[in-house]
């Protein structure tokens, strides 16, 4: 079969050179390269943007079609939709490549700013407080925020664990943050005084 250089091949002429392809048939790749080789170079070219990298990409896909070859099918879609599509994932692998895309920056460590020192007062005040906004809470919701918080379970797992309903655990988880930010709010207020009666 020939494959004239105009207009274009039909599904049974494209499975037919790609077969030949295949088998190593030199005409079949001269053939190929004639029909395909200037849009693949031009898509290059403009993705990449230098004519070395996109002469080599477009070696590269004609490469890539000759080992791939057997995968063509004619059913599924035009050669030349096969071919632009090998080029385009190539391309962009190399753009990703090279600009290392996903890689997250370095950042030496001499330039990572220390963390501010802790001021121990401040920890033993932030403790002091939790512990009295947890002190306003009943032993059954504090419990239950324990179970939530500490241990990591689930609204669904206390609820089974405990026998309750699932609404109902919601609902006293809710609940009891509530007063945890109510009583927050009113320690607030009463260190805001203090410091402003001193």
């Amino acid at each position: 079969m020939t494959f004239g250089r105009e207009g274009p091949l039909s599904a049974e002429s494209e499975q037919e050179l790609m077969r030949q392809l295949v088998a190593g048939e030199e005409h079949a790749i001269r053939t190929l390269y004639s029909r395909f080789g200037r849009p693949i170079y031009t898509v290059s070219l403009r993705m990449l943007g230098s004519v070395e990298a996109a002469e080599e990409l477009t070696q590269d896909v004609f490469l890539a079609a000759w080992r791939k070859g057997g995968r063509f099918d004619s059913e599924r879609g035009r050669l030349s939709t096969w071919l632009m599509a090998i080029a385009h994932n190539m391309a962009v692998d190399r753009l990703r490549h090279d600009r290392g895309a996903g890689r997250p920056p370095l950042v030496l460590v001499e330039e990572v700013p220390e963390p501010a020192p802790l001021d121990e007062e401040e920890v033993l005040l932030d403790r002091d407080r939790a512990q009295r906004a947890l002190a306003g809470l009943s032993a059954a919701e504090r419990h239950l925020l324990s179970q939530a918080y500490f241990s990591g379970w689930t609204a669904r797992e206390i609820a089974e664990s405990e026998g309750i309903p699932l609404g109902t655990v919601k609902t006293r988880l809710r609940a009891a943050l509530i007063k945890l930010r109510k009583s927050e709010a009113e320690q607030s207020r009463m260190a805001t005084r203090r410091g402003i009666e001193r």
